[in-house]
């Protein structure tokens, strides 16, 4: 007659454990690797594999322009760069450069100012009256570029003001502050997306 199960002895048994040579049943019998093991040395002695992980999501919102769902992560940052969380100081210094370059055209316009500056800048000699022209124009492409930034189109507006902030020049580039916090902006906006693609 064949040997009962060691766990239901109303049962015959179809295998020996690998470990302790228990008599068990096709419902005890586990298999492992090429062992057939019982339940009881199956549940002490397998490994049981490593649970993976799962990272807690970020919990920072970033707002802006191009909004980030809540949770998602900022890459190797526990906490967003810089330039993520500060997304709007490259537009902040769109609009001031564009004030300071539309405000320097403006008083090209007065005599005294002109000469003054023509003193200082002699290029803006040749130009005449037409530098008040060419500065309004800038300082609208540089506002234009501004719409662009709130749109999401941070690079085309970065490539629209950085050549503007550079022809300001002529002008005298916005008593030259123009001309450095323009291209900063410009410079900020090209740095965040090729350090953040996402952004």
């Amino acid at each position: 007659m064949p040997a009962s199960c060691y766990y239901h002895s109303a049962l015959p048994a179809v295998a020996v454990c690998s470990r302790c040579g228990r008599s068990i049943c096709s419902s005890c019998c586990k298999p492992y690797l090429d062992l057939a093991m019982c339940p009881n040395c199956y549940n002490t002695r397998v490994p049981r594999p490593m649970p993976i992980p799962v990272p807690a999501p970020s919990p920072y919102m970033q707002s802006g322009p191009r909004m980030m769902p809540t949770g998602m992560a900022c890459g190797p940052f526990p906490r967003p760069p810089f330039l993520l969380k500060y997304w709007w100081m490259p537009a902040a210094l769109f609009f001031i450069a564009a004030a300071l370059i539309g405000v320097n055209a403006a008083a090209l316009l007065s005599p005294v100012f002109f000469s003054a500056w023509a003193s200082i800048f002699p290029w803006v000699i040749p130009i005449g009256y037409f530098g008040f022209i060419l500065g309004m124009v800038l300082s609208l492409i540089i506002i234009g570029a501004l719409a662009l930034y709130f749109l999401g189109f941070r690079v085309l507006s970065a490539f629209l003001v950085f050549p503007a902030a550079i022809v300001s020049l002529f002008i005298g580039g916005g008593f030259l502050a123009g001309v450095m916090i323009g291209v900063l902006g410009a410079l900020l906006v090209i740095f965040a997306q090729r350090m953040y693609p996402w952004n």
